[in-house]
């Protein structure tokens, strides 16, 4: 779809609905301040638990669709594996954005080591909060982008709350989702929640005797208990939180040569068989909430995460030149085949290389394949304080975070050796286990403050920001840590400014500035530099009773783009690295109309006979231009190239029908095709995938239960197949069409 079609296609969905007018009723949202998401001087954007519910997607891709500004690559098909990004940001392995939870930095270690190998299971999340531009220079600690903050299940204060789903699918897909929360004593109260889900997954495996299980097994449980004191002057609690995860999943990154993805594009080649990750995570907040007057209020968060993960993935093939089964074997990666081209280009030992790992092939005696045992441990601690404080027309927040994060890998020299046969069938050899010590250990230690004050003023509202980041850094093993690099110092402050003008009807328009800023991973060269931009943005917002609709045009201009060395991405060099892109630049615009009723007024000929049904609408997308501006000495062929993983266009669309006894909703997300490697060689596919959701109030009152609902959810529901994930391992598809029906229980 050219610009021009793109162009067209968000005019005419607008024209058919320009003549009506809708309203969300927004509540206040923890990372927002004082300010709803109408108020912003920027993006900011908040999905509660009812809508949450209503879609019942685990997936936090699908989840976030409907944002305008945020994009994803899709990889796995469930989001185990999330790649998430905004406003020109690659989203690979959501590195470039601040994940929280609570108000709280999540994931394996955010200054460490960025990728997020372990994502919120978003699948239990009560809501979730989307800031952009100039006012997420509170969150931190990267700035060029914004934040996604979910809002873990809340702990009543009131009465008893309790939920329970189960639902059934496609692939053997099936999940169990239940919380229950109360009152121990009127100043002690809790909530308890579980969240499992799992599939079989959607590919095959080639070969005899091979596993056929493709999916994974995931569950979460969560815990908060909050002491209230009873007659409190300074209205306070004290909140402890326990949510702990555990994964596996039978995931690869090696993909399908084109000629064979256009055979069976949800087949996995025989030497993928044993690719597996397991994966283990614990997270621990402490928070203490008090206004110490009517017009203050501080917050205090301790917190500590620990995750481990071991994933263990095909890497090399070890060819005997000859194939005769003796003599010495060569080393090939699977980065050096020519997957796109079916083995075409290879020759040699790449050739040999090629036919083994798509089964063409099979093993000599000597020869085998060898898969890299990637286990990793992770831990995060820190504690912050937010303070806020209303002053005439000023409303301050101060913030301070001291964090420290690490990484360390125990895997050094740990590998397992496997054959394959002319049945494609993987058989095991032999394992050696990983050298006590020589695992590679990197840490950071980070200091971070912020100061936002929302100035009021006529019809203005001005909110200036300030945020200083100082990290130090070491590099080194587990036996002798810091002895590569030891306290590598880095420090930065961000500024930020913008306005809005509050115009008579419900109008606004706003403008704003800030300092991107990205800081590189621990242990990266010295020659690498922190990410730092130049962010502007212009935005048009209007609501009325019925509708809102937001334009915002947004300009980043980066003086140093840094990208991550990753395998998801095909990265050859030292994997984790941060890596200096040159400059690079985004043009792009952000749109969102919302409507609680296309046909509200005026009304439909012969409508009385469905006064109680309401079609709402939500169309929201992005449309941007990126480019590199430079080369660099790692890639000399990007100049005036894409940035790699960055869609040009992206738009999401639902269309309801709603009744207080039943609803059903349609639901389709523009995938655009999207390069995914500097030089623009690789991509991805695009189309238009429809998801419907429709669901129906039962009569079950027993028990305690006060709604019951039953649901049916169908996604891809043309099934449509597309290249998800491209890069030098091969290709890989989207998830095909997936029916799922189930009941869930509100007590």
């Amino acid at each position: 779809m050219n610009n021009i079609g793109k162009l067209l296609s968000i005019s005419a969905v607008l024209a058919l609905s320009a003549n009506v007018t809708y309203a969300e009723d927004l509540g206040a949202v923890s990372v927002f301040g004082s300010q709803d998401e109408t108020q912003q001087a920027g993006s900011a954007h908040f999905i509660g638990d009812d809508e949450i519910k209503k879609w019942n997607y685990t997936d936090p891709e699908r989840i976030l669709s409907r944002i305008p500004g945020v994009y994803s690559q899709t990889e796995d098909g469930y989001g185990l594996r999330t790649n998430i990004g905004m406003r020109g940001v690659n989203p690979l392995r959501t590195s470039k954005i601040n994940t929280m939870e609570d108000g709280v930095l999540q994931g394996p270690a955010q200054y460490s080591n960025f990728s997020m190998y372990f994502y919120p299971d978003t699948g239990r999340m009560e809501g979730v909060e989307v800031l952009k531009g100039p006012a997420a220079v509170g969150t931190g600690p990267k700035t060029t982008a914004g934040t996604v903050n979910w809002i873990s299940r809340t702990v009543p204060t009131q009465g008893t709350k309790g939920h329970y789903s189960f639902t059934l699918g496609d692939d053997g897909f099936s999940r169990n989702h239940a919380y229950y929360g109360g009152q121990l004593s009127p100043s002690i109260s809790y909530v308890f929640e579980v969240h499992d889900y799992r599939a079989d997954g959607f590919k095959s495996i080639k070969g005899t005797s091979n596993p056929g299980d493709t999916g994974f097994d995931k569950t979460s449980d969560l815990f908060k208990i909050r002491y209230t004191p009873v007659g409190s002057k300074w209205n306070q609690y004290f909140e402890l939180s326990s949510q702990n995860t555990e994964e596996t999943s039978n995931e690869t990154y090696i993909g399908l040569t084109t000629a064979a993805f256009h055979s069976d594009p949800f087949q996995r080649y025989g030497a993928s068989a044993a690719d597996q990750m397991d994966a283990d995570y614990h997270r621990y907040i402490f928070t203490h909430y008090m206004e110490p007057s009517s017009t203050s209020r501080l917050t205090t968060k301790l917190y500590k995460t620990r995750f481990s993960r071991l994933w263990a993935k095909m890497g090399k093939v070890y060819v005997d030149p000859q194939g005769n089964g003796s003599g010495s074997v060569s080393s090939v990666s699977l980065s050096a085949l020519d997957m796109q081209g079916a083995c075409g280009a290879d020759a040699g030992n790449e050739l040999r290389a090629c036919n083994i790992i798509t089964g063409t092939t099979a093993t000599a005696a000597n020869e085998y394949l060898e898969m890299a045992m990637g286990h990793r441990d992770y831990g995060m601690t820190g504690i912050q304080f937010v303070y806020n404080k209303q002053m005439g027309n000023h409303d301050i927040e101060i913030g301070y975070r001291r964090h420290k994060d690490y990484r360390l890998r125990e895997d050094s020299g740990f590998i397992r050796k496997y054959g394959l046969d002319s049945n494609n069938t993987l058989s095991f050899k032999s394992e050696t286990g990983a050298t006590d010590g020589a695992g590679e250990l990197k840490d950071t230690d980070a200091e971070s403050w912020h100061i936002k004050d929302i100035i009021t003023h006529g019809n203005f509202t001005t909110t200036l920001g300030l945020r200083y980041e100082d990290t130090e850094s070491n590099d080194g093993t587990e036996a002798n840590p810091g002895n590569s690099k030891q306290d590598v110092n880095d420090d930065e402050t961000m500024l930020s400014a913008a306005t809005v003008y509050q115009i008579q009807g419900g109008a606004q328009i706003f403008a704003g500035y800030h300092q991107g800023y990205s800081p590189i991973g621990a242990g990266t060269s010295a020659d690498a530099t922190p990410e730092e931009s130049d962010n502007y943005e212009v935005g048009l917002r209007m609501s009325s009773p019925d509708s809102f609709i937001e334009l915002i045009a947004f300009y980043v201009d980066y003086e140093n783009l840094l990208e991550s060395c990753l395998i998801a991405n095909g990265c050859t060099g030292n994997i984790g690295d941060s890596n200096n892109a040159g400059k690079a630049e985004i043009k792009g615009i952000e749109f969102q109309y919302r409507l609680a009723d296309i046909f509200a007024a005026p009304a439909m000929k012969g409508q009385s006979t469905m006064k109680s049904i309401k079609y709402p609408l939500l169309v929201s997308g992005i449309l941007q231009d990126s480019e590199y501006l430079t080369n660099t000495d790692d890639e000399l062929n990007q100049l005036g190239k894409s940035i790699a993983y960055v869609p040009d266009f992206q738009m999401y669309v639902s269309l309801g029908a709603e009744t207080p006894n039943w609803a059903v909703t349609l639901g389709a997300k523009y995938h655009d095709d999207t390069f995914t490697n500097a030089s623009n060689t690789y991509k991805t596919g695009k189309a238009w995938i429809f998801d419907l959701h429709s669901s129906m109030n039962l009569p079950i009152r027993v028990g305690g239960v006060t709604q019951a609902v039953g649901f049916i959810n169908i996604d891809n529901l043309l099934d449509k197949t597309i290249v998800a994930s491209e890069h030098n391992y091969g290709k890989r598809p989207n998830k095909p069409q997936t029916f799922m029906a189930g009941v869930k229980f509100d007590f």
